[in-house]
């Protein structure tokens, strides 16, 4: 059983910045998760669920913008630069 302050293995950026929220804003709701053995499983589903939304924006947005293997042959600093300024937008709204 985890224990308030007691190190969670590092699960994925996403579980990570949900263990931090919760911590900082809500310690109620993760006091009550501790309290229930509920916090991994939670964190878990949390990383699965974002990674997975997180893997669509990404895919969605460089088709939308034209990001495609044919600019990775032909440009691939500009493909690399162009992919990575995608993350970097879908990593703020989620």
């Amino acid at each position: 059983m985890i224990v308030k302050g007691e190190d969670i293995p590092f699960m994925g950026e996403w579980a990570e910045l949900k263990k931090n929220y919760l911590l900082e804003e809500k310690p109620e709701d993760y006091d009550e998760l501790v309290s229930e053995d509920m916090l991994l499983e939670y964190l878990s589903a949390t990383e699965d669920r974002y990674s997975k939304r997180f893997d669509e924006l990404v895919k969605r947005q460089m088709e939308m913008q034209g990001v495609n293997e044919e600019l990775k042959v032909t440009n691939q600093l500009q493909w690399v630069g162009r992919v990575n300024n995608i993350r970097s937008q879908v990593r703020e709204i989620l």
